[in-house]
């Protein structure tokens, strides 16, 4: 049996004919020491890797993984749950009008079997996901497919030994989560065109895919989304959190909700999250929640040319309402080099000497006492040579400079232990 998938942001792509063949489930294996999980010996490892090898050779094809997983190609699992082992690899033949494809080989005894062969679309395999999305126990897979900037995702189905294609959509990120928190898996589609649309549909399985709600007012006029993540948005709320970048520096974000299977802006892409740098939000203090990022100037520099304020990135909650609260705040190097993180006994309790400046020496100090708590400081190797025995650490080497830091020192103001507040740095992108 074949048949055509069209699919409107793919454009130019062929469609694609898909062979239909006996098989039954898998499941995502994203771990390098477990990528071969099943089967678990050497000598099934080398049967399957041999079965696949050989494979590939007829069909002229290299294996290939998808774009958003450094370690998997190979998915191993018994997709349908009849204790029967399957293997779904992709490949790309360069020379034929399609490029990529799927492959699924069977274990039958101590071998492996080729079962069929299918086509996807685009030039590149950018995503697979091995989930149930149907809600009939078995594993679906979700693939995704690029051209250029077009993207298109394809929902895989088996069932009775036959592989159908049961959804096929253009998207920017496709996003496997329970919005409606009804116990079922459904699939939320965010799609964009810069100055263009901005959409948000979520659909759910109930014999056929069907659209729960869309949003499709949202404003479209900015770059792109550089991060978009879904999880709890609130303690018992389960979401969509969108990060947009309007030009090449600043950006804003947008939370969406779900309730009573509608999709509700629960915060909108405004002045409240727009900042003048991009900030990923993220569950940056690991309680479960997704927080939203903000670019804060420290006290006492509110007046400065922003290009010299050395900002704070502050965290904040969806308080379920229309506003925010405050989670958390850290410093974060411009250039990605080094982050430092605030002990809770500071958050909101420490500046930087307005003394300091960017590039060169940041001291951060207690807004109420003035004690300074950490230094970071950018030395020539010569001066490194004088420092490095004076109590400084080295964070790594930038160019031709030496990145220090100090810091730790004993506060009066706190209580317990010995009154030393500890903070944690972290190196990012450094080369030492």
């Amino acid at each position: 049996m074949k048949f055509n998938m069209r699919m409107r942001l793919l454009g130019g792509l062929a469609a694609a004919a898909l062979s239909l063949f006996a098989l039954s489930g898998c499941t995502f294996i994203s771990d390098p020491v477990s990528q071969m999980r099943v089967p678990q010996l050497p000598a099934d490892k080398a049967s399957l890797m041999a079965a696949i090898n050989s494979s590939l050779k007829a069909l002229d094809g290299t294996l290939t993984r998808p774009a958003n997983d450094d370690n998997s190609s190979i998915f191993t699992e018994d997709l349908d749950q009849d204790g029967v082992m399957e293997t779904l690899v992709f490949y790309q033949n360069k020379n034929e009008a399609v490029v990529n494809h799927g492959m699924i080989l069977e274990k039958q005894g101590d071998t492996w079997v080729k079962k069929l062969t299918f086509d996807g679309v685009g030039n590149n395999l950018d995503s697979v996901d091995l989930k149930d999305v149907t809600g009939d126990g078995k594993l679906n897979i979700i693939a995704g497919y690029s051209r250029g900037e077009e993207k298109g995702m394809v929902v895989y189905s088996y069932s009775g030994g036959v592989l159908e294609e049961i959804l096929t959509k253009p998207y920017t990120k496709y996003i496997i989560d329970d919005l409606n928190e009804d116990g079922i898996a459904d699939i939320t589609v965010v799609y964009f065109k810069r100055n263009e649309f901005a959409t948000i549909a979520t659909y759910q399985y109930n014999d056929s895919f069907q659209v729960l709600d869309q949003l499709d007012d949202l404003d479209p006029y900015f770059n792109s989304y550089y991060n978009i993540v879904s999880g709890k948005v609130a303690a018992n709320k389960e979401g969509i959190v969108l990060d947009s970048a309007v030009d090449s520096h600043s950006a804003y974000t947008t939370v969406v909700v779900m309730e009573n299977n509608k999709l509700r802006v629960a915060i909108p892409g405004n002045d409240l999250t727009f900042k003048d740098r991009k900030i990923v939000s993220e569950d940056i203090d690991s309680d479960g929640i997704i927080e939203i990022g903000m670019l804060v100037p420290p006290k006492g520099w509110e007046y400065f040319d922003p290009e010299t304020i050395p900002y704070f990135n502050s965290y904040y909650k969806w308080d379920g309402k229309d506003g925010l609260t405050f989670s958390t705040q850290l410093y974060n190097d411009p250039l990605d080099r080094f982050t430092i993180n605030f002990a809770p006994e500071w958050q909101e309790r420490v500046t930087v000497d307005t003394k300091s400046v960017q590039n060169k020496s940041l001291k951060f100090i207690m807004t109420d006492t003035g004690e300074t708590v950490a230094e970071v400081t950018f030395f020539s190797p010569a001066e490194w040579d004088n420092a490095k025995n004076t109590g400084w650490k080295l964070l790594g080497r930038d160019l031709d400079k030496m990145i220090g830091y100090r810091g730790g020192l004993e506060q009066n103001t706190i209580g317990g232990g010995d009154g030393r507040i500890q903070s944690s740095i972290e190196r990012k992108g450094i080369n030492e």
